[in-house]
């Protein structure tokens, strides 16, 4: 039975769905060329770097408009939102000698999509002429779940659509017809022209059965996720007086991990809260989980700010900590102003969200824009503070991040590393010399991540690392073997200290394994948060051979990092037979592990 609120068009091939789907030929054709024809001469270039910008976002903005807003309308609006970005993206990339040496940065790369993406719902809420014109929320709010939902449908109509290409070809091919091969195999234009073609077709029919393909039964399935993820976030804040801060800030994915959830909280409210007051949820338990919610963002919100900053103090700026503050202040940004709403009364408080919204996607897109000028120039800024950093004594030389100086801060960490070299008399300048050389001299970005750890870090990892029982010192059957990417891990576990200023990197030797000749060691290090990572070493394997090492007893549980290393620094610890008894079967043993 068809729906008596839509219409089948008399024809499969309306004016409205031929234009789209050239224009996604179109689309497509203008990527053949960037990217087998053009890049052969100007690959590479910025040059090519503001053609590829600038296509990339016209026709992804001018096909997201398509359907929401006149197509002239939806032309011009992309080309507008297009040439700025372009323009800040072949500025941005000045920061770096190659446009290569760009692409690898990928913060560059998400201010660029979120100054591409953000300014497209203001652009349709303006060109529909309802309202407030770009201002007006509800044309703002579903502007931007259509887009979503629209783009979604019509990618899995292109997925099928390919779908179709391939089992058709199969099915020729059974007669001895390969046309269908041929042409997507050597004729390179065919994939580009046929997947735009498939996208624009598929946006437009979405778009003309807007009733059906609509963001509200998304939208009404996500409102359900709130209420977990408050009783969630009211677990994590009872528990922090019980488990204390310590362990909370170890690790950056800490801050990662709370930045994703505050956003996630974000995310739900604002689809409680929906595009007006008709529109949005009223049921009393939602409502209420909307607002308890909002109050707690600010806590989390705060933790992850707070964590990014407690990193910057401990190892200095990197573009990754920039990033990560920026990131962490639009996070609180959105908290204050969602906690705030709810504080200030309930006559109003879903729409001064709302607004709030509004407000916030501004702040992001200033932000963005931003990132990709001089004036917030993460390369330079964290340059200049490892510079001054190392300078003053706050960072060692082994510290340094002189790989990631020389292949991801462009042009500032080439100075910065001119600079490095240019210092005589330093104390440890041996150390830094040698560093500074297989910096400089590496052909590739991880290549030397597999070599093995040169003097300088073995040297640091020796006074670093502590060995027990006490007096003993690391065996070259542990050292011998290790790669450059162990030591720096290793290091970075042996930086999280406790409140005693103890390196959270410990190395046990011991005669662990009794039917093995030698001796074995077990290495514990700090991962980050209250996580140990395990490892073993077995003398008699040789340098390159781990072992694994578990908790088997009493449950098997890890007692997590804090109450570990405090044991093992303090001297409580023995090394004795297991408390686990096997079932010898013959020869073999078998062990019962306590877990499921």
């Amino acid at each position: 039975m068809r729906d008596s609120t839509t219409t089948e068009p008399a024809t499969s091939f309306t004016p409205e769905r031929l234009r789209l789907a050239g224009f996604g030929a179109l689309a497509g054709l203008c990527g053949w060329l960037l990217t087998d024809v053009l890049a052969e001469d100007l690959g590479g270039t910025r040059l090519h770097l503001l053609l590829t910008v600038l296509a990339g976002v016209f026709f992804a903005d001018a096909l997201a408009m398509a359907g929401q807003m006149r197509a002239r309308a939806a032309v011009a609006g992309a080309a507008l939102v297009a040439l700025p970005v372009a323009g800040l993206a072949l500025w941005a990339s000045t920061r770096f000698d190659t446009v290569e040496e760009m692409l690898r940065s990928p913060h560059q790369i998400l201010a660029g999509l979120l100054l591409a993406a953000l300014p497209v719902p203001f652009l349709i809420a303006r060109g529909t002429g309802i309202g407030t014109g770009w201002r007006d929320y509800p044309a703002l709010f579903l502007a931007a779940w259509n887009i979503v939902v629209r783009y979604a449908a019509a990618w899995l109509f292109t997925g099928v659509v390919w779908a179709v290409v391939f089992l058709s070809d199969t099915l020729l091919s059974l007669v001895g017809i390969t046309i269908i091969d041929w042409l997507i195999d050597e004729v390179a234009l065919v994939p580009w022209v046929l997947t735009g073609a498939a996208l624009g077709l598929g946006l437009a029919v979405v778009a003309e059965l807007a009733e059906l393909v609509s963001p509200y039964l998304v939208l009404r399935l996500l409102r359900l996720l709130l209420p977990p993820l408050l009783a969630v976030m009211v677990v994590f804040v009872a528990a922090l007086p019980f488990r204390g801060l310590s362990g909370l800030f170890g690790s950056y994915s800490a801050a990662a991990t709370l930045m994703a959830i505050a956003m996630g909280g974000v995310s739900l409210i604002s689809i409680v809260v929906d595009q007006s007051q008709a529109e949005a949820a009223r049921s009393p338990l939602m409502r209420a989980a909307a607002r308890g919610t909002a109050l707690l963002l600010p806590v989390l919100a705060g933790l992850a700010l707070w964590a990014v900053l407690l990193r910057v103090g401990q190892y200095g700026l990197t573009p990754e900590r920039v990033a990560g503050g920026v990131a962490g202040l639009v996070v609180l940004g959105y908290a204050l102003l969602y906690a705030l709403s709810v504080l200030a009364g309930r006559a109003a408080w879903m729409d001064r969200i709302r607004q709030a919204n509004i407000a916030m996607a501004l702040a992001v897109m200033a932000a963005a824009a931003l990132w990709l000028t001089p004036l917030l120039n993460a390369e330079a800024l964290s340059a200049r503070d490892q510079l001054a950093r190392f300078q003053d004594g706050r960072l060692s030389v082994v510290q340094l991040p002189l790989r990631e100086m020389r292949w991801d801060w462009g042009r500032p960490g080439a100075a910065a590393l001119a600079e490095l070299g240019a210092i005589t008399g330093h104390p440890d300048q041996a150390a830094l010399d040698a560093r500074l050389a297989d910096a400089l001299s590496s052909t590739e970005r991880y290549a030397s991540y597999t070599e093995p750890a040169g003097a300088p870090t073995m040297d640091a990892l020796r006074a670093s690392l502590t060995v027990l029982p006490a007096g003993r010192e690391a065996p070259d059957w542990v050292l011998g073997g290790l790669r450059q990417w162990e030591t720096d891990s290793w290091l970075d576990s042996c930086a999280r200290s406790d409140e005693a200023g103890r390196p959270g990197c410990v190395l046990v030797i011991g005669d662990f394994l009794t039917t093995a000749p030698g001796e074995e060691a077990l290495l514990f290090l700090h991962g980050g948060g209250d996580s140990v990572i395990r490892q073993g070493f077995i003398s008699s394997r040789g340098t390159d051979f781990r072992a694994s090492a578990i908790f088997v007893a009493p449950s098997a549980e890890d007692p997590g990092a804090r109450a570990l290393f405090a044991a093992l620094h303090s001297g409580e610890f023995s090394i004795g037979p297991t408390s686990v008894s096997a079932l010898h079967v013959g020869a073999a043993e078998v062990l019962l592990m306590p877990w499921p």
